[in-house]
């Protein structure tokens, strides 16, 4: 009885064992988001300073996430750009995002474009963004990947 009771033990917790093992292996994605402050140069050259958030999540599907650039001392929606991130790769050292503008109001420029995010994980890292429209933003702060 006792051998018996035991090798019920044993496959319940291999059972247990093996649907914890898969619930991870599902579960398991890569994710990155930051914030940091910086500047933006807009086509005509002129600079404003202002900051830049994101977030992006990988899980054997295209990336998916948002982004926001806003500039310090903004009191209205007009000094804001931002959009959705649906492309690129994120590992744990760096990532390169892609996606668009759905809002489009610093710089004058109000064409949605297609911008690119990418920069090194960690703290104090850079973070760079290019709008196809010519506006561009280098920023630092607190990249978070894994």
């Amino acid at each position: 009885m006792m051998n018996l009771e035991g090798g019920i033990k044993v496959k319940v917790l291999l059972l247990f064992m093996i649907t914890l093992f898969s619930a991870a292996t599902v579960a398991h994605g890569l994710g990155t988001s930051g914030n940091g402050a910086g500047t933006i140069s807009c086509p005509g050259g002129k600079s404003e300073k202002g900051e830049l958030s994101f977030s992006a999540f990988l899980n054997d599907l295209p990336i998916f996430g948002s982004w926001e650039v806003v500039l310090d001392d903004s009191s209205d929606d007009k000094t804001s750009n931002g959009g959705y991130l649906d492309s690129g790769k994120i590992d744990k050292k760096n990532y390169d995002l892609g996606g668009k503008e759905t809002t489009s109001n610093i710089c004058g420029l109000d064409n949605k474009a297609n911008i690119s995010i990418h920069g090194d994980c960690g703290n104090n890292g850079k973070m760079q963004v290019r709008a196809d429209t010519g506006w561009k933003g280098t920023f630092e702060g607190n990249i978070d990947c894994g």
